[in-house]
């Protein structure tokens, strides 16, 4: 059974007051997932997000058919499968256990329901969900740049 203080770890869920957890709690489902096991793969059809509660999960993304490349090194507390929330069908990138891991599933398609009937906790987790989104783009466009100032051609550019 998932408690309020389990979904309080994740950034989305905190200070959430405890009956918005009480509905998120109702939409939620624990795993055990064991080190090496993929959550989901990248095409996957989307339906669920997902919270580490412990243990560590890598988000890979295939930048080709022989060279995959981690994007994030997530730990308790953080959430991923977000394409899930977004409207989108597919996972864009895989999910895999780096070690032993608790995680908790949320049925999207359920909380995206919730969250029509409760626009407290729309308005909160859609709010949440825009700042985390935000804050891996710039991320992501640093890691980018980085990855870009280290090619050899970069300065014939110029």
């Amino acid at each position: 059974m998932i408690s309020r203080d389990d979904l309080k770890q994740a950034v989305i869920f905190k200070d959430l007051p405890d009956h918005l957890l009480d509905l998120v709690i109702t939409v939620t489902t624990p795993k055990a997932i064991e080190e090496g096991e993929q959550v989901f793969k990248e095409g996957e059809p989307a339906g669920l997000f997902y919270m580490v509660q412990s243990g560590a999960v890598l988000i890979e993304q295939d930048i080709s058919e022989t060279t995959t490349v981690t994007v994030a090194n997530l730990t308790p507390g953080e959430c991923f499968g977000y394409s899930s929330i977004t409207d989108e069908y597919t996972f864009s990138s895989s999910a895999v256990c780096t070690e032993a891991s608790e995680i908790i599933a949320i049925d999207t398609k359920k909380l995206t329901t919730l969250m029509e009937a409760n626009h407290t906790l729309g308005y909160i987790v859609h709010s949440r969900l825009n700042r985390i989104i935000a804050q891996r783009l710039i991320r992501r466009t640093e890691q980018f740049l980085r990855a870009l100032s280290t090619h050899p051609e970069i300065h014939e550019l110029q």
